[in-house]
């Protein structure tokens, strides 16, 4: 189980993240939604170790590790797909898997992780010799979140993997996270097309300037008509 427990995050002297309580299971999907500003790329920052937690804790199965360095975070089981194109454009489809599978955690399994990843999402193994650069957004989009995967992660963060995407695109994006939560990896997703991560997650968050003012499952998301006016456009 990931938890964040009270976690408050300030920028200067703006307060971006507000005692924020969420949990995370094994294999399950949990979204939080919120309009910009609202906190929610700070608050995976800070789970990644990329900004510092003012106070509260972050928990896998109750070990505390907030205040670990950024780059030791993978090895904690934690791997992080941040909102834009990180791919290393000169380097084909293939070698940027590879440079996923750098914690220790992940290198023994390196050749069978990149096989997963392959089966999950057959369209890189059908481009692994092809530079990254060369390819579509979406396509980008699918190495960032598999070179994640080779990092073995049990709890993967996603901060808008549907952002820039074709609505095609986005739905073959969810499809594969839907199989990688079949691995048992836990998905912790910010994401602004609510309606096709709230037909996908298990769970919901609502985050506003930078607190959670609700939660539930996804259906009773979906049904909540503050939620459907706020993000569905008063949609049933």
């Amino acid at each position: 189980m990931l938890e964040l427990n009270d976690i408050t995050v300030f920028y200067g002297k703006h307060l971006a993240v507000d005692t924020v309580n969420i949990t995370l299971a094994k294999g399950e999907i949990v979204v939080v939604l919120g309009a910009n500003g609202a906190g929610k790329s700070t608050m995976l920052k800070a789970v990644a170790g990329m900004v510092p937690i003012a106070t509260g804790t972050v928990a896998i199965d109750g070990q505390i590790f907030n205040g670990i360095p950024a780059h030791q975070i993978p090895d904690k089981g934690i791997a992080f797909v941040p909102e834009g194109r990180g791919v290393v454009g000169q380097m084909t489809v293939e070698e940027n898997l590879r440079l996923g599978a750098t914690p220790a955690r992940a290198r023994a399994f390196e050749d069978e992780t990149l096989e997963q990843v392959f089966d999950i999402f057959p369209r890189l193994k059908e481009r692994q010799n092809q530079f990254v650069q060369t390819m579509s957004g979406g396509e980008q989009r699918m190495v960032e979140v598999g070179r994640a995967m080779m990092a073995k992660p049990e709890f993967l963060l996603l901060d808008e993997p549907s952002l820039g995407l074709a609505p095609i695109i986005v739905g073959d994006m969810f499809k594969a996270l839907d199989r990688v939560r079949e691995t048992g990896v836990g998905l912790l997703i910010v994401e602004q097309n609510v309606k096709i991560s709230l037909r996908h997650a298990d769970r919901g968050y609502l985050l506003e300037a930078g607190r959670i003012t609700g939660s539930g499952s996804s259906q009773e998301l979906i049904n909540d008509a503050a939620v459907r006016q706020a993000f569905l456009g008063g949609d049933k």
